[in-house]
């Protein structure tokens, strides 16, 4: 049974670069605010250093936001590029997140994918 109360989880893999996060359910604008300054946290590690990183998102749960929690998502995808993000694999997105991530991840190289596996591989070939 799906839900839409937010969850997430958050972790980073220092040996590939990566932070890898889950997340679903609708979010209000303080709330994504939180995760995206969490998310943040996890790759300062790479920016510091001066690390390039990656990001792969399970958007398995996740639904279309408002425009003003899309825009601040924007806004983190647009930072995260400026400080080292080169990849955003999203896997498990429903139709409708995809057109949203493709409407606001413009400047960055994102693509989609079903599996961990698939997803995985891409963010690794550089």
């Amino acid at each position: 049974m799906s839900t839409m109360a937010p969850a997430h989880t958050i972790s980073s893999d220092h040996s590939h670069a990566e932070v890898h996060f889950a997340i679903a359910g609708y979010w209000d604008l303080a709330g994504m605010k939180q995760f995206l300054f969490d998310l943040g946290e996890a790759a300062k590690p790479f920016m510091r250093a001066g690390t390039p990183f990656c990001v792969l998102g399970d958007f398995s749960g996740f639904v279309p936001q408002d425009r003003e929690t899309s825009n601040a998502i924007r806004d983190s995808i647009a930072a995260g590029a400026r400080n080292g993000l080169k990849r955003f694999a999203v896997l498990s997105a429903s139709p409708l997140v995809q057109m949203q991530y493709r409407r606001i991840a413009q400047d960055t190289e994102v693509e989609y994918f079903d599996t961990f596996a698939e997803a995985t591989a891409w963010l690794r070939r550089r």
